[in-house]
């Protein structure tokens, strides 16, 4: 699930990106390995270079199955019973997720274009 939206219109950018819209850190790489235990960041994160258990990550697994043990841990402490709630939330500030096509953009914006 190692799921940055582009910035709404308005919105400040982020630590990133300069004020004209530039990256300044390189893109993630895209991967598909579903057999790769894979690590969690929030969604709404500046980066998503550092891991919800601290790990430092270069990728966004787009096919991940195997989640991280400590992210998972990390999520329960900062939210208990956070997965046993009916409603989709985010365990760290409460706020509903992101939808899926918001999570799209930000998985491609944080991969970039392809490369040529």
């Amino acid at each position: 699930m190692t799921r940055e939206i582009l910035p709404a219109p308005g919105a400040a950018p982020d630590q990133h990106m300069t004020v004209s819209g530039t990256r300044t850190e390189p893109h993630l790489r895209l991967d598909a390995a579903p057999r790769e235990i894979t690590h969690l960041v929030c969604c709404r994160a500046p980066s998503w270079r550092r891991t919800l258990c601290g790990a430092e990550s270069d990728t966004v697994n787009v096919a991940a199955e195997t989640l991280c043990t400590m992210c998972v841990e990390q999520i329960e402490t900062m939210w208990p019973g956070w997965r046993a709630d009916p409603e989709w939330f985010c365990p760290v500030d409460g706020r509903s997720c992101p939808d899926e096509h918001e999570i799209d953009l930000r998985i491609a914006w944080e991969s970039g274009p392809p490369a040529r």
